[in-house]
């Protein structure tokens, strides 16, 4: 039976498929930028995070955040057999040239421990190198710096709570199965770092009153789809209350005239319903989504909805001798109305 193949479907992961018309402008422009110039790099954020009031611009505060950065372009990971670092993955202007520097406060010693370490008074660095010498066509310094950041009344920084080092990965799209149009390389090194530093993070709130963050699109992608499989249970408890429900309107609170059977018979036809249609645009080759997800409870809904005003009209007719005479004219009341919601339902889904 095809409704058994329902879960072989191919899925469309990817937003803008998803969500923008293929045949608009926007989408014709974007696959003309992206076949002359690439994809965007994708973005990384090591955010360090002072504990218990520490300052993040003292010289041990950066030297942890030096320790970092260097931890992070030590990792590694096996991708499809090849060994994948930072420096496979990090972006590059042309394949000849070197990795696109990571952008912070660090860049005033050129993200060089040996510099940093031989700084006597590092904030003074900070203070009397203009950030424009250092990062002449990129953000201000306050992009790199928390919100909380501190100043003197000449304007001097003199601490802030939280710093971030940006990275930029290369993002060679490629399908990978069950993800989507992704680089597959900067994808699980992105998860990786971003797993890794949340292992060390107690340690490093004992060490050195602080501790690092990484946000990364990967991860976020991840905690998506974990959230959306988490949901799954919930579609057969509202399927379940929603048997309970139409037994119980069905009942009529009285056993001599209770279709309350009818409940159960009405959920599974729809349930049945509902795999036939997803079966058969799998066998049509429809793309899977999760937007199509929720018209799991719709399709529910208007089934259900569609049983109550059949029952309605049966219990309206109940002066109508025959069994048969009876379901002709309470079909003949509730037809139309069943006709125009799904009419209205299916142009609405089609719109």
């Amino acid at each position: 039976m095809q409704e058994m193949h329902v879960w072989l479907y191919d899925e469309e992961l990817a937003a803008d498929k998803l969500f923008t018309p293929q045949d608009s402008d926007a989408a014709e422009d974007e696959t003309w930028v992206v076949d002359r110039f690439g994809n965007e790099d994708r973005t990384v954020y090591l955010q360090t995070l002072g504990t218990d009031g520490t300052n993040m611009l003292t010289k041990a505060s950066l030297l942890y955040m030096q320790e970092m950065h260097e931890w992070l372009l030590s990792q590694s990971l096996i991708v499809d057999g090849e060994d994948v670092t930072y420096n496979v993955v990090c972006a590059r202007y042309t394949k000849d040239d070197d990795c696109k520097s990571p952008v912070s406060v660090l860049s005033y010693w050129q993200h060089n421990r040996t510099l940093l370490e031989a700084d006597p008074n590092p904030l003074s660095t900070i203070n009397s190198v203009d950030w424009r010498d250092i990062e002449p066509s990129g953000s201000p310094l306050s992009f790199y710096l928390g919100g909380d950041a501190v100043r003197d009344a000449s304007g001097a920084l003199v601490s802030t709570r939280a710093t971030r080092i940006i990275y930029n990965l290369k993002n060679e799209k490629e399908d990978i199965s069950g993800v989507g149009n992704d680089d597959p390389q900067s994808r699980y090194f992105e998860i990786l770092v971003a797993e890794k530093s949340a292992d060390r993070r107690s340690a490093d709130r004992q060490a050195h009153k602080a501790a690092s963050f990484i946000l990364t699109t990967a991860e976020e992608e991840e905690a998506g789809n974990e959230a959306v499989t988490a949901d799954v249970g919930k579609l057969i408890i509202g399927y379940v209350l929603m048997l309970f429900y139409a037994s119980f309107i069905l009942s009529r609170g009285r056993a001599k005239y209770s279709h309350s059977l009818l409940g159960v018979v009405s959920v599974a036809a729809v349930g049945a319903a509902t795999f036939s249609a997803y079966g058969f645009c799998w066998y049509i080759g429809v793309k899977f989504n999760s937007v199509v997800q929720v018209l799991v409870l719709v399709l529910l809904g208007v089934g259900i909805d569609d049983t109550f005003v059949i029952m309605d009209s049966w219990w309206d007719c109940s002066e109508i001798p025959t069994m048969k005479e009876r379901m002709i004219a309470a079909m003949k009341h509730a037809g139309p109305a069943i006709t125009i919601t799904s009419v209205t339902d299916l142009i609405a889904f089609l719109a």
